[in-house]
């Protein structure tokens, strides 16, 4: 089970962007979320109130490591203030946790908490959007926890262009990869 602190890894709301052209769109960090957010109609709050089942929700999926790398270049863009080859220590043994590198399985948890319907999984590349907000201007290769890696990129190997849930996803992940599945979904 990968250990952090829910506080300080996700936001306060869970929202799903409505758009116009891909409906219902859960952003997850890294994966165009601000530009999705620009591009949004309207922003609903994942609670009580959402339509928690009847609802199709289509989320982008970035290859992994391409991800990683992203996140961790913005994670210490933003951290100027910290010694950077601490930060990199930290990250590269798991030991930090961010929303900005995070496994977007754990994006998926997060979505879950409130929300029981279907997802519909697409590449990152299927969004065709003119809008790139908040690229990073750091371009660094980081070494990423393996199980990171495995995780999100079994799920987008398996999972792209299907619909799907996250008690599919675990399901899968337990009967295929039982040592990740322990390593990183398993609550025992």
């Amino acid at each position: 089970m990968i250990q952090y602190n829910p506080e300080q890894v996700y936001p306060r709301l869970c929202t799903v962007l409505e758009l116009s052209v891909h409906g219902f769109v859960y952003p997850i960090f890294k994966n165009a979320s601000s530009s999705l957010e620009q591009l949004a109609v309207n922003k609903h709050v994942v609670n009580r109130s959402f339509d928690k089942s009847t609802e199709l929700v289509t989320v982008f999926w970035r290859e992994a490591q391409t991800r990683f790398n992203s996140g961790v270049n913005t994670y210490i863009e933003l951290n100027q203030q910290l010694d950077e080859d601490t930060l990199v220590s930290l990250i590269e043994r798991g030991e930090l946790v961010d929303r900005h590198f995070m496994p977007q399985y754990m994006w998926l948890c997060h979505l879950y908490k409130n929300y029981t319907g279907q997802i519909h999984i697409l590449s990152l590349d299927d969004l065709k959007i003119s809008v790139h907000k908040n690229a990073s201007t750091r371009y660094y290769d980081y070494v990423a926890p393996t199980h990171w890696i495995n995780l999100d990129n079994i799920i987008y190997k398996k999972f792209v262009n299907t619909t799907t849930n996250l008690t599919e996803i675990n399901q899968y992940i337990k009967d295929t990869q039982k040592v990740l599945y322990k390593k990183c979904i398993a609550q025992d």
